[in-house]
């Protein structure tokens, strides 16, 4: 026995050394096309003969043919740019300026250049990025149209946000002594995942005189672009860009470039994406010059076609549109500080807003505030009104009367007092009467109240409400570490405050900007919170199914669904506690029956498409049983992810919400409709149609 277990490790041992061989690295052997086929894009480059293929031409303008190459070097789709085949020498050396003065210019919302040369044929190009979507003129003109797809995608703060971008951009270019001179909504390319990208820097100059001083005490000058090389060579008085958005010292061929030229241009843009039209108009680009020159820009609500846009961006717009340079902002961090306080719901300066108008957006920013004032003014009035007609009612009774009086002035006094805590904690809670577009976009919102506290000229009260604000934004993301942070910045009374205390609670269990609670302490945090916070829990939901999403089991998961769910359909909180859901198991996948339930909405009360709000979303469900139940609104199910659904038991339904289930990509419904099965099955034509007969 012993000497077969000898022969069998002996034989083992033979084998691995000759393995080992094998794979020694003096033991291979490759010929010459192996070791090639090891290094493919060592290879390729060596064999490179052509660095730009595939050309196909994309777009072309009044001075150059915009095409779409392959790189073969980098194996990427660039875009390549030619100027008319008919060019002169003058027209191709300002081409390539363009391209060098372009290149000069490294920021995320500028065109990247990564090429220039002269091809085969002598003519010149460079190459830049290809960037993929649409132009700010193609989606404000498809928004003027009524287009559905898009006033969805572009709401007006998408708008804005585009146009922020495009003032960082030009910003930046000014930053580096150069002014682009034909800014317009054409120039404005927007990608599909948020790009933004100013183009066609044919016209622009570099700001003299007094900035090639600035070069020579730079450190690094090569970095900055040189004024004798690159500067516009056509002769002064010619009048160059687009009618309706350059400005009126461009327009009469002055050519007195500013920064303040393009800071028209931007007004004209801005004036363009609240109204969809230029800022001056005519029947010529003659009579659009003319005007421009004289500033006869048109009210900017005559065809405003119904819509409804905030005087604040208006007047925005219109000081930037000044015939006058003097007259506009200074500088385009000038015109951008206006857009925050636009944003962060303060008055533009340019508004020139009055006491009234102040006290408007201060009750739009606080309401909570005058909710308290005004209920203890009421109070005061009452308790005057009551001692008048005490007094005057009799002289027989003046000391009662005046016992009265005093007796309601106590009242008054420890009303007032309540109401001033009540205000102080609601103001520290972050005013429940905010509506729940405050929380939307949080993280946008933090970065601004961020930057307006760091400038430092704020008054104490703003910088308080501010911190506030601050805070609660942090509260609903659940970074909690941050928000009891700025709670304690904001210099609020804070050891009654509900939410600084449920922050500091949970601050060590949800440190950082990564981490997320599991689902038992959301839910246990959901409980805690009173009704009148409803929109603070709302938003505290979005955004843990937003972030945490699948950081969960679906069964510990639906314990928070059903907090919420017990919060949207008016439940009390002994019965939010019960436990009644339960989920199922198939192979198909989680079932999630509500059979017999009262609940109507699934939805969060947010305003976010459907697809982002709906509860039962999270838990990724298959199957969904609604029988018996208390819904009756069938758009209630979008963005439920459900791919079956038992609605047995409920006849009658709208045929229009019938239509819409296709919207929820089924593949099998079980029902007890009237609709006949032929009809239904033209409504549903993919899904498999299941008839419970009573």
């Amino acid at each position: 026995m012993s000497g077969d277990y000898d022969e069998l490790e002996n034989e083992l041992d033979a084998k691995w050394r000759s393995l080992g061989g094998f794979l020694d690295q003096d033991n291979r052997r490759f010929d010459q096309e192996e070791r090639k086929a090891l290094n493919p894009i060592l290879q390729s480059l060596k064999k490179e003969t052509q660095h730009y293929i595939d050309r196909e031409l994309v777009g072309e303008g009044g001075e150059k043919q915009i095409f779409k190459v392959r790189d073969t070097r980098t194996d990427r789709i660039v875009a390549m740019a030619r100027p008319r085949v008919r060019a002169t020498d003058e027209a191709k050396e300002e081409f390539l300026r363009e391209a060098r003065l372009t290149a000069c210019l490294q920021h995320p919302n500028i065109l990247t250049i990564h090429d220039q040369g002269v091809d085969e044929e002598g003519v010149p190009f460079f190459i830049m990025e290809f960037v993929r979507g649409d132009d700010l003129q193609e989606i404000v003109n498809k928004l003027k149209n009524e287009d559905s797809v898009y006033r969805v995608r572009y709401p007006r703060e998408r708008l804005l946000e585009i146009f922020i971008k495009v003032c960082d951009a030009v910003s930046y270019a000014h930053s580096r002594g150069v002014a682009h001179l034909d800014l317009k909504p054409a120039n404005i390319k927007v990608g599909p995942f948020g790009e933004v990208q100013l183009c066609d820097w044919g016209l622009s100059r570099i700001l003299t005189p007094g900035f090639d001083a600035l070069l020579e005490n730079r450190d690094s000058k090569e970095e900055f672009p040189n004024s004798d090389l690159l500067n516009d060579l056509s002769p002064s008085g010619w009048a160059k860009g687009t009618p309706g958005f350059i400005a009126p010292e461009q327009a009469d061929g002055s050519f007195a470039v500013t920064e303040r030229t393009d800071v028209y241009s931007l007004g004209a843009i801005l004036y363009y994406i609240l109204s969809y039209r230029t800022p001056v108009s005519g029947t010529s680009s003659k009579s659009i010059l003319e005007k421009t020159v004289q500033g006869r820009v048109d009210p900017i609500e005559k065809e405003s076609r119904g819509r409804l846009f905030p005087k604040r961006l208006a007047a925005v717009a219109l000081k930037a549109l000044s015939v006058d340079p003097d007259d506009r902002y200074r500088s385009v961090a000038e015109l951008r500080e206006e857009l925050d306080l636009y944003l962060l719901g303060f008055p533009t300066k340019a508004q020139k807003a009055g006491p009234v108008a102040k006290l408007e957006y201060l009750f739009k920013r606080r309401p909570a505030v005058f909710f308290v004032s005004g209920f203890s003014a009421v109070l005061l009035a009452v308790a005057f009104a009551i001692s008048s007609v005490q007094i005057d009612q009799s002289r027989r009774e003046a000391l009662e009367a005046r016992d009265l009086a005093e007796k309601n002035l106590r009242l008054y006094i420890e009303e007032t007092e309540r109401s001033k805590q009540l205000d102080d904690r609601m103001r520290v809670a972050t005013l429940s009467f905010h509506s729940q577009e405050t929380f939307l976009d949080a993280a946008g919102k933090e970065g601004l109240l961020k930057f307006q506290l760091e400038k430092g000229d704020r008054s104490i009260e703003e910088r308080r409400e501010m911190a506030l604000r601050l805070a609660m934004l942090h509260f609903v993301r659940q970074r909690f570490d941050e928000a009891v942070g700025a709670f304690e910045v904001s210099g609020e009374r804070i050891e009654d405050n509900l939410f600084y205390a449920i922050a500091n609670q949970y601050q060590s269990l949800a440190p950082g900007k990564n981490r997320w609670l599991n689902p038992y302490d959301v839910k246990d945090i959901l409980l805690e919170i009173p009704p009148r916070f409803d929109d603070v829990c709302y938003a505290l939901a979005f955004y843990y199914f937003r972030g945490s999403l699948a950081k969960g089991e679906p069964e510990d998961l639906l314990r928070v669904i059903e907090v919420l769910l017990d919060r949207l359909n008016h439940r009390g909180k002994d019965e939010e506690r019960l436990h009644t859901l339960s989920l199922g198991d198939s192979p198909r996948g989680l079932s999630l029956s509500l059979a017999g339930k009262t609940y109507s909405s699934l939805h969060l009360p947010i305003p976010v498409f459907k697809d982002s709000s709906n509860l039962l979303n999270a838990l990724g469900l298959y199957s969904l049983d609604i029988s018996g139940s208390s819904i009756s609104d069938l758009t209630q199910l979008q963005g439920s992810g459900i791919r079956e659904l038992d609605m047995s038991g409920i006849e009658r339904v709208p045929v229009g919400q019938i239509a819409g289930l296709r919207e929820l990509k089924l593949d099998r419904l079980i029902h007890s409709l009237e609709i006949p099965d032929g009809k239904l099955e033209e409504y549903l034509p993919a899904v498999e149609l299941v008839r419970m007969e009573e």
